[in-house]
Order: C-alpha cells, then structure tokens, then sequence
C-alpha cells in the first residue's frame, strides 16, 4: 500500500504542468546552444574555407613545381638527352685529370651550377675533349675535393654533414673556394644544407603565425588540447607551404639562370674555347684556349692565338669529309684496288659514316675480298686514332710553377666574363719556389704584365755573373738564361716557334757549370 501511495504521488507530479521557473532554464538553454551550435557552425565553415584555402595554395604550388619539371625535360629533348638516370658514369677531364663519378652524385645539390652542368639537360652543349668526356676547366685538385666531397655526402646522416666540407692543402684553398662558389654558390655551407634537407633559414613551420586563419586569434588559456593541436597543425601546414613556395622560386629562378651559365662557361662571348692539352715537363695539363690568351700581349696568348694554334692543331677534320674525300683518302691506302674507291662514292659515304663502319659494313658496300676488307678496316681504326689524338704542347717548365700560372690565369678569365664576382687573389707559393716561379712568370710576361701576376717586392734587380771582374752576360733570370727582358722572345716550344729564339751568351750557371 505504501508502495502503490508512492507511485502514485510520483504520477500527480509529473502530469502537473511545468513552473514559469523551467520554462526559463529551458528557454535559456535552447539559446545558449543555439549560439553555440552557430559558433561551431561558423568555426567549422571558417575553418573548411581556410583549409580550401592552404589546399589551393598547395595544388598551385605543385602546378608550379610540375610546370619547371616539365620546362626542364623540354630543355633536355632539345639540349640534351630525357634518358639520363642517376646510375650513369659521368667522366670529366677537369683540367687534364680523369675524374669519374655517378649522376646522381653529382646532382645530389639541386637547384646548383654544379646540378645543371650533370643533370643530362644541357649534354649537346657541353665541351668534351677528343674521347668524349666532359671538359671542365679548372684546378683538378680543387675539383677532385668537390667529387670526394660529394661521395661522402651521398653516404652521410643530416648530423654528419654538418660536419664535413670539402678540404684541399693551404696553397689550394682559395681555388677551392672560387669553385664552390662557382658551382654550388656564394654561401655555400648554408646553401648545402638548404639544397639537402630544406631552407633552415625560415622560420620554423610549427611555430609559423602566419597563417590567415589564425592573425591574432591565438587560443585561450584553458582551451581544449584538441583546439591547440588543431591551430597547430594549420600553422605548420602553412609554414610549410611557405617553404616549399621559397624553394620552388629558388628552383625555378636557378633554371633561368642555367643556359646563360652553360653558354658562357664552356666560351663567352669572342671567346676561343678550343681545348689546349700541354706536356708541362710531362705533366698533363688541359685549358682552353681562352685562359692562355686572357693576358693580352703575353708570350702565352701569341703562342696560342688563331694563327700559331691553327699550325699546331693541324689534325684530320674526318668528321666533316665528302665523299669525294673519303674516295681520295681511300685511294692512298696501300694494295686497296682503286676501284674499291668508287664504292664509297657510289653509296656516298661520309667522314661521320666512315668511322662507323666494320668489317660488316664494308661487306655490305660491295668490298669482296678478305684481305682488301682487313686493310681498310685497319686503315679506318688508326685514322681514327689520329683523329681522336689530342694535340699536345710541350711546355718545359715547372709543372708546380706552370700550374700555378694557369690556374691563376683560369680565375681571370671566370672573372672577366661575371662567372666569379670575387677578384681572384694573385698566385700563392711555397718560400723555396719563389725565384723559379718569378723566373717562369717573367719568361710568359715579360714587362709590365708580369706585374698582373706576381706581387712585387721592393728589391734590388738580380745582377749578372762576371768572372775576374768582368760581367759575362746580362743580369740573369738565375738559370743561366738572360732575362726575357734582354731576350728578342720565347723559346720555340715543340716545334712551334711563338718569336725568335733567344741568343744565349757564353756564361756560367749558377752551379758553376760553362755552358753556351
């Protein structure tokens, strides 16, 4: 019965009415959570519209990505070859030295110099010496460290490559340094560390504030860790969009930049960019042409201006042969029947198709007899060597010495035509090489232009030799030689007389040895 009271008194309640006091609270309610809702609803669209926002921006930013993608394979159908892959040995002969390396080792720094020259885009463009490698023209040494340097950057951690820079002795670091900025750029230790792990320059994207959704709306104290994860991760999305727009910029103003480098590093404007391979007391060195004239005046650029060059590269322009030429050249090789001759004529063989022949080919042209196809195939393959054969000059100096020069006079030349903006310092030498060195410089530079070279002490003029009081020849260059200032001009230098010889007088060296 009590039970049932209960029950009962519990109904009563319930089907009264409610007070105008919970209408009130209800009331309120509703409106508190329609504001809400409409708060939630406005964040929500705030929010889809912003990220709508960072994806256009995003989608606009791998258009233009993909845009310089494509600008550059159409650069390499035209310049050069879209099949490259980074397994691919690249041989270079900087400055007479073999260096070989894979692609992608040497691409590893995009957006570089150093990246355009290997990327495979500009490969018709490239000069190449007579076996076909790439030719660059600079200290071999120095551009060894950069190729050591670049290995050990393929195989390293970010930590490690903090680490490490390319290194060479005191006497070559400052070629060392002309090179990395011409190849990797100006500030290159930053400019490493941006090409490998990102522009460490800006600012961090977690704690970028620069996104448009969240100018000086920061959240509350006591805000929801949901909230704050979610205004950070639209922050970092947004610094990270900053810097992949700054990194594509930089990508794409680089790619402007890439022909007009590869034009005027291979020869500017005016520039003979022949390739000039010189036994330096037998050294191998190369250069081009250009750098042994950039001294106007100087026995090095008479001995290897158009006219004497001409003379000493005087080598078989196969390639560019008629067919007449090759009948003509055919004729002369010995116990070939004349008429073999006609063959080539008849099916218009030219310079470039001659070397491409084999003993199948030559089947193929009509030549029948064994040992007439033998002698003409022995025949194409040396002329083909003597084709392919650099001409090489002696020079009879110091290869330390010569080497220095050269190298000095490469610096020049970049500097003359706006590859480096820094002016190259004058040579630097060990103590003990400094007369020969001055002696050398002097012999190339007589004059004046040895000024542009050495960095003159105020010393007394060396004197000459006498004997009993009596001078036996003009002050000398110290190797019992008169001084090229004396001299009516440069030795002969194999073969190829740049001037006069000199006429030696009857002396005595330095050792003590007569000689005339």
């Amino acid at each position: 019965n009590k039970q049932s009271c209960q029950d009962k008194g519990a109904t009563a309640l319930l089907s009264k009415p409610p007070s105008n006091h919970h209408l009130l609270i209800i009331s309120k309610m509703e409106d508190k959570l329609e504001r809400v809702n409409k708060r939630l609803k406005d964040a929500r669209d705030d929010l889809d519209k912003h990220l709508d926002k960072a994806q256009t921006e995003e989608k606009r930013l791998q258009d233009k990505l993909h845009d310089i993608d494509e600008r550059k394979r159409q650069c390499a159908a035209a310049n050069g070859d879209v099949n490259v892959s980074d397994d691919d040995l690249i041989e270079i002969n900087a400055g007479g030295k073999i260096i070989a390396a894979r692609r992608g080792v040497l691409c590893q720094l995009k957006g570089t110099k150093l990246e355009a020259l290997f990327s495979g885009r500009w490969e018709q463009k490239l000069q190449r010496d007579s076996s076909g490698r790439i030719f660059l023209d600079v200290n071999p040494k120095a551009f060894q460290a950069i190729v050591d340097w670049l290995n050990v950057l393929a195989i390293s951690s970010e930590e490690e490559h903090k680490k490490r820079m390319p290194t060479v002795n005191e006497e070559n670091n400052h070629l060392l340094k002309h090179q990395m900025a011409l190849f990797v750029g100006g500030d290159f230790e930053t400019k490493t560390m941006n090409c490998l792990f990102g522009n460490s320059n800006l600012p961090n994207a977690a704690n970028n504030s620069a996104s448009p959704l969240f100018v000086g709306g920061e959240t509350r104290e006591g805000g929801s860790r949901m909230v704050a994860e979610i205004i950070g991760a639209i922050k970092e999305k947004w610094g990270t969009l900053k810097e992949l727009e700054a990194d594509i910029s930089s990508l794409e103003e680089s790619f402007l930049k890439e022909e007009q480098f590869i034009e005027t590093f291979v020869g500017g404007e005016g520039e003979t960019s022949d390739i000039v391979t010189l036994n330096v007391s037998g050294t191998i060195m190369a250069t081009q042409r250009a750098s042994l004239q950039v001294i106007e005046d100087s026995v090095l650029a008479q001995q290897f201006d158009n006219t004497k060059w001409t003379e000493q590269s005087n080598r078989p322009n196969v390639m560019e042969w008629t067919p007449d030429e090759v009948a003509q050249w055919v004729k002369g090789i010995n116990d070939v029947p004349e008429e073999v001759s006609q063959l080539f004529i008849e099916n218009e063989i030219r310079g470039s198709e001659l070397f491409a022949l084999d003993k199948e080919g030559l089947k193929m042209l009509g030549v029948k007899r064994v040992g007439t196809i033998c002698l003409l195939s022995d025949a194409i393959c040396a002329l083909k060597r003597e084709a392919n054969e650099d001409a090489v000059t002696l020079i009879e100096h110091s290869p330390y010495c010569f080497g220095k020069i050269l190298d000095y006079l490469r610096l020049k030349r970049l500097h003359s035509i706006n590859l480096l903006a820094e002016k190259p310092a004058l040579p630097s030498f060990s103590e003990d090489k400094r007369a020969m060195f001055e002696t050398v410089v002097r012999y190339y530079f007589p004059g004046e232009s040895s000024k542009l070279i050495l960095n003159e002490r105020k010393s007394a003029p060396p004197s000459g030799f006498s004997f009993g009081g009596v001078e036996l020849y003009p002050p000398s260059n110290g190797f019992g030689r008169p001084s090229p200032l004396q001299a009516q001009g440069p030795r002969p230098i194999f073969g190829h007389a740049a001037a006069p010889a000199p006429s030696f007088a009857f002396g005595i060296d330095p050792r003590g040895a007569v000689f005339d």
